[in-house]
């Protein structure tokens, strides 16, 4: 077995345990401990580390836009140092191959907040360009760790980086995604990173728009 982060081989003792039930490990100890899952408290809208019910990023969009759209978002890790790192690697320099160190956790966190829900699997897309630079959306990377059938309802209109923007520039940008076709009445986005969650917000209001009863996401990092 080799830890798709560091490359390393991942060497266990034999147990009667693991030889009578093996397990296929995709990250090594080392790896695992420094990246940082989310535990409680956290916001129970979006797993902002909070002691409050709701973070005060919830409660701005409340304030400022009214009823949230979005049902509520699961993230499992924070975005720490060594975070930051890999997701410069898996984006920006192209390591497609280290998504499947996440397979475990993203699986894990499907069927403990998820299970028994008739949800369609919608990744956010990238614009054009942007997939053209790339050639895969990071998004649909996540998403295909599900073992789900994923379904491409939405489209989005290249423009400036969130990563770019500030804050109230990226809460208050204009919506760049467009329906492909009818939503169904429950709907899980998947994405990379919740920041403010904007991006993940308007696509969830334009789906609600458009039918959607119930409009729930899934992201790797917590910002």
């Amino acid at each position: 077995m080799i830890c798709y982060l560091c490359l390393t081989s991942i060497k266990e003792d034999t147990t009667w345990s693991n030889f009578l039930n093996p397990q296929y490990r995709t990250i090594c100890d080392h790896c695992e401990e420094k990246l940082d899952k989310i535990t409680h408290p956290h916001c129970q809208k979006c797993m902002k580390p909070t002691d409050n019910e709701k973070c005060g990023d919830c409660l701005r969009w409340e304030q400022h836009f009214g009823e949230d759209p979005l049902g509520r978002n699961v993230s499992i890790y924070t975005y720490n140092d060594y975070m930051k790192d890999l997701i410069a690697r898996f984006k920006y320099r192209g390591d497609y191959e280290m998504i499947n160190a996440w397979k475990k956790s993203v699986r894990t966190s499907f069927n403990e907040q998820f299970n028994n829900q008739d949800l369609l699997v919608v990744p956010i897309p990238l614009g054009e360009d942007r997939y053209t630079i790339r050639q895969f959306n990071q998004a649909e990377a996540i998403a295909s760790l599900l073992n789900e059938p994923i379904h491409q309802l939405l489209t989005r209109q290249d423009g400036q980086k969130q990563s770019k923007k500030s804050r109230r520039e990226r809460v208050f940008s204009n919506n760049p995604f467009q329906l492909k076709e009818q939503p169904p009445e429950s709907i899980l986005l998947v994405d990379d990173i919740y920041t403010t969650g904007t991006t993940i917000r308007q696509a969830a209001s334009l789906l609600k728009e458009a039918g959607a009863e119930h409009v729930q996401s899934l992201t790797l990092i917590r910002s």
